[in-house]
């Protein structure tokens, strides 16, 4: 799937701006993530060594990471990944706090892209990976023992507002608990869940593995580009905020 496909490069003096795309990498790292911190940790220094060594990658897809469980995190500030020599590790624990790390988003986005314009970059429509092995606990009390999906939608609906010029798109991944109606909402552009009995770790590897080739793939076209399928996965349906 090819997005921003009318975004023209603009010309400068006889030389073409390259196309540069703000990428946030979304992890939750909720206390459900414990026994697969290493792999994610390990995941994560993977995919560095590999955008560091790809000058293409790095010169396209500029990178951010942020982490949630009961609050959100900024793990990584946008980033020319050609400049960073080492990622932070992360921990996990808490909850899955879905609306506190769709605030964070908009508040990073309205930050990022104007920061990107000012160093002359011809800034595509941010691009979300959203990686979850669970359900949003937003609202969850200990008397009610129940989540109100209202927050979060409210928040997700303020991230995704096409009246805002920077909402992003927004690609989801769920594995472990992950609720396929959930991914299906908070996607714009597509959803993926694993197949049903899938390996927990083998689930977390697929989705670095899709994200680098995304990436490979859209710096190669100097565009947005997602793949529709996904090894180990299967398409979800996206949804309509409701």
């Amino acid at each position: 799937m090819t997005t921003d496909s009318d975004y023209s490069p603009d010309v400068i003096r006889g030389e073409v701006r390259l196309k540069c795309l703000p990428t946030y990498i979304v992890l939750d790292t909720s206390s459900s993530m414990n026994d697969h911190v290493e792999l994610l940790n390990k995941s994560l220094q993977d995919l560095h060594k590999v955008t560091y060594q790809n000058p293409e990658i790095s010169e396209f897809a500029h990178i951010s990471i942020i982490v949630f469980n009961t609050e959100a995190h900024l793990a990584l500030p946008m980033s020319d990944i050609s400049q960073v020599t080492q990622l932070p590790r992360v921990g996990c624990g808490g909850r899955t706090e879905y609306a506190k790390v769709f605030e964070r988003l908009r508040e990073r986005i309205d930050i990022d892209v104007p920061a990107l314009r000012a160093a002359d970059k011809l800034v595509l429509r941010p691009a979300v990976f959203f990686m979850t092995d669970g359900a949003p606990t937003d609202g969850f009390t200990e008397q009610s023992r129940q989540t109100d999906e209202r927050i979060w939608k409210a928040a997700l609906s303020r991230l995704v507002d096409p009246d805002w010029e920077r909402h992003p798109h927004v690609v989801t991944f769920g594995f472990g608990s992950a609720n396929e109606h959930v991914l299906g909402t908070v996607a714009t552009l597509q959803a993926f869940i694993a197949e049903d009995g899938a390996d927990q770790s083998d689930a977390l590897t697929d989705v670095f593995t899709f994200l680098l080739r995304t990436l490979s793939i859209s710096a190669t076209r100097n565009n947005f580009v997602v793949p529709t399928a996904m090894e180990g996965y299967r398409a979800v349906e996206l949804e309509e905020i409701s």
